[in-house]
């Protein structure tokens, strides 16, 4: 039988709610539960058969994460799992998300469906992120997006950008988005980024707001290095990991982003259709001319 790891957004309210029952029904059904120790405490106390460890250990001992929040736990969660082919099945306390698979009221019958093996994998790229600075080159992953940005700093962020050892572009910008077919319905969006179905083997950038109208996204192949250079001297320089983890660096750096050899994977339901929830997140409505007199 399949031991569950359960891994949440502790800030949310709905949480202590669902994690009690969630924990009685998977130990009833004969299932291994683990828990990390961040879910333990005043709000709840699991029944002694539940296992307990730390945020970095967890991964260790399961078959499928659960991850309890919404799309920035599942980042998260995806941090934690690294390179260890665990499963994530995303569970998705109040909106609708792209990546977590299962609202609340929803989940047993979805946990019945993973029982019984009616799912399937489905792979997510990562980043690898290559930051060499000051004599030492260091390596942070993503599964949605780098961001380079211009920080503290009122100045315009001035990069150059070469795909696998040929220039693309000089950018004078806020600054750069690098996402994956997953990342590409976050910041990218928002930034004049297309939507790129998350099978796909490729890479976007994206400039944010840029001081010339002809700058515009590119999508690449995965395969391709991406580097980013900066043209002026700068002090403060932003570089974040899907939004969640943030690095300061100067202009000296080199920012290098390639794809990781490695894949996150996502547990989908067989009647899981991306296109579905594609329509209903962005309110496609079907036709939006209206009614003709």
């Amino acid at each position: 039988m399949k031991t569950f790891g359960i891994v949440a957004n502790f800030r949310k309210r709905d949480l202590w709610d669902l994690l009690p029952g969630l924990v009685d029904w998977l130990l009833q059904h004969d299932c291994t539960v683990a828990v990390t120790d961040r879910l333990v405490g005043s709000k709840y106390q699991p029944p002694e058969e539940v296992k307990v460890f730390s945020t970095a250990t967890i991964v260790r001992h399961v078959d499928i994460m659960l991850s309890i929040g919404g799309d920035g736990t599942i980042l998260s969660t995806a941090r934690i799992i690294g390179k260890a082919n665990v499963p994530i099945l995303g569970i998705h306390l109040g909106g609708l998300g792209f990546l977590a698979e299962v609202p609340a009221p929803d989940l047993f019958k979805a946990l019945e469906q993973v029982l019984e093996d009616e799912y399937r994998l489905e792979e997510r790229m990562v980043l690898a992120v290559d930051v060499q600075h000051g004599g030492e080159l260091k390596t942070y992953y993503a599964i949605n997006d780098l961001v380079v940005d211009r920080g503290s700093s009122p100045r315009l962020l001035h990069t150059r950008v070469e795909v696998s050892g040929r220039k693309l572009n000089d950018y004078v910008s806020d600054g750069l988005i690098i996402a994956t077919p997953t990342g590409s319905t976050a910041y990218s969006l928002a930034a004049g980024g297309p939507i790129v179905v998350p099978n796909l083997e490729v890479l976007t950038i994206t400039p944010i707001c840029p001081h010339s109208l002809s700058a515009r996204s590119i999508v690449v192949p995965s395969t391709d290095k991406v580097i980013i250079r900066f043209d002026e001297a700068q002090e403060g320089i932003g570089l974040t990991l899907d939004g969640q983890v943030k690095i300061e660096i100067d202009s000296q750096a080199v920012v290098t982003t390639r794809r990781a050899t490695w894949n996150i994977n996502m547990v989908r339901l067989l009647d899981s259709d991306y296109y579905q929830v594609l329509r209903t997140k962005m309110g496609w409505s079907g036709d939006t001319r209206g009614s003709r007199s």
